[in-house]
């Protein structure tokens, strides 16, 4: 029996490669099983054409058999695809030569049948132009053999045998219906019980990866937190070190000391940048009700500095939404990097940076717009990385870290952010939330803060 079964799987494996997916092996092996089940029902009759006197019938199934068997041949080739077109043209040729040889009492035009089925069996649905043209092939033999017939009923066999054959014909459509399913079961089993195991080891890569990414943030977490003292000893201690004994420093002693407390606070910056990063969902605490009106004035207030350094207005072009289940930290923190980034990458004479959201089918869409120097679109893929700056410390400063902080929060509320700009004409930072995040409560918003810049709706 386990020789047997080593034959059979030798014989069904002939034509598969590595070289092309397993699907596109699985139709390999059904056109062998196909070829030799049809090889099988064409050699049944050839005794029986003998038997009856039959010999010019009995030559034909031989050939088909013949041409049957090339299929097999051209699969050991790796000529696949054409085994299976040569197998349709053999069966739909010899089908339609016998139907009207034999006669129509016979029925083996019923056979057309069973091969309108073989197309589904030797093509994928995504491969349908060769399903069709399997189809086809089938069609137009069916309807030529209506055509043809009525000029070969004088070379019938006689009745007793055509219903001889009738009664062979029945047993084999039978067969290859039985089997053209039970194959197209058993493969669609195999198929759901790999689909299975893939989805359970992606769940397992799945659970990998998060418990790896875990650890990873919290190896970050805990060197960034042990090194963020050493850092400022290091430079707190260079400080005292220039004010106190600079008198008896040589003047590139003191540019060498210069420059390590300019490394050691970078050092301390990015330390503080990654700490924040590692932050963002740990130890939070629960999410409550978020005016983002409230939110700006108080932002503006933060920034007012900044803005009043650049003679900015902040204009918030409607209402923003009261957001639920947010927490106004992380919330707060992606409002004030945006607008801060829009005042300080800002050169224009008159700075305008607008604020305001739009819904869109389920989503919120926060925009934040300035009119400032712009980003070039080949900095797209950096720039919400960590660390990765587009200009230098001594043009405008920062660690390139706010940036890559946003994203991981909209991410972490299943949100999106991108950003659309043209250079010396200002940027765009666009953000998404799901709707059921945000409820449209219109809270009055201030006109003026006095000396400060100008807040108000357009």
């Amino acid at each position: 029996m386990n020789q047997l079964k080593k034959i059979w799987k030798s014989f069904v494996n002939i034509g598969v490669s590595d070289a092309v997916s397993k699907k596109e092996n699985k139709y390999v092996r059904f056109s062998n099983v196909i070829a030799l089940i049809t090889a099988v029902g064409a050699g049944m009759y050839i005794p029986l054409y003998f038997y009856k006197g039959a010999n010019v019938s009995a030559i034909i199934g031989i050939g088909e058999l013949l041409c049957i068997s090339s299929v097999i041949l051209l699969n050991y080739l790796n000529r696949q695809k054409t085994a299976r077109y040569v197998y349709l043209a053999v069966v739909n040729v010899f089908t339609l030569v016998n139907a009207c040889l034999i006669g129509h009492q016979s029925t083996v035009y019923e056979f057309f049948s069973v091969i309108f089925v073989v197309p589904f069996l030797l093509f994928s649905m995504r491969q349908y132009k060769h399903i069709v043209a399997g189809v086809l092939m089938a069609t137009v033999s069916f309807s030529l053999y209506h055509a043809v017939y009525p000029f070969f009923t004088a070379y019938n066999l006689d009745l007793e045998t055509q219903a001889t054959i009738f009664i062979v014909s029945l047993w084999v459509r039978f067969a290859m219906f039985a089997i053209a399913f039970n194959i197209l079961a058993f493969y669609n089993f195999s198929s759901e019980t790999e689909l299975q195991e893939s989805n359970k080891q992606l769940l397992l890569q799945i659970a990998e990866l998060k418990r790896s990414n875990e650890e990873l943030e919290q190896f970050a977490y805990v060197i960034s937190h042990d090194l963020r003292g050493p850092v400022r000893n290091i430079s707190s201690f260079m400080n005292l070190l220039m004010t106190r004994c600079a008198s008896s420093l040589a003047e590139d002693a003191k540019v060498f000391m210069q420059h390590s407390k300019d490394s050691s606070d970078k050092l301390s910056g990015q330390i503080d940048g990654l700490l924040s990063y590692c932050r963002i969902d740990r130890n939070l605490p629960p999410p409550s009700e978020v005016d983002i009106n409230a939110m700006m004035s108080t932002i503006v207030v933060e920034l007012n500095g900044k803005i009043a350094e650049k003679k900015a207005e902040v204009i918030v072009q409607e209402d923003l939404p009261v957001l639920t289940g947010i927490h106004s930290t992380l919330m707060h923190h992606v409002m004030y990097n945006l607008v801060s980034n829009a005042v300080k990458f800002n050169t224009s004479e008159k700075p305008q940076i607008k604020i305001s959201c739009k819904e869109e089918n389920d989503l919120l869409v926060f925009s934040i717009s300035d009119n400032g120097i712009g980003i070039d679109s080949k900095f797209s893929s950096k720039l919400f990385q960590m660390f990765k700056r587009l200009h230098s410390p001594e043009q405008y400063e920062g660690i390139g870290v706010g940036l890559a902080v946003c994203k991981k929060i909209i991410t972490f509320y299943h949100g999106n952010i991108w950003f659309e700009s043209e250079q010396d004409k200002g940027t765009t930072f666009y953000f998404t939330l799901d709707k059921r995040y945000g409820q449209k409560i219109a809270t009055p918003l201030p006109t003026n803060y006095g000396r400060m810049p100008i807040l108000r709706a357009a």
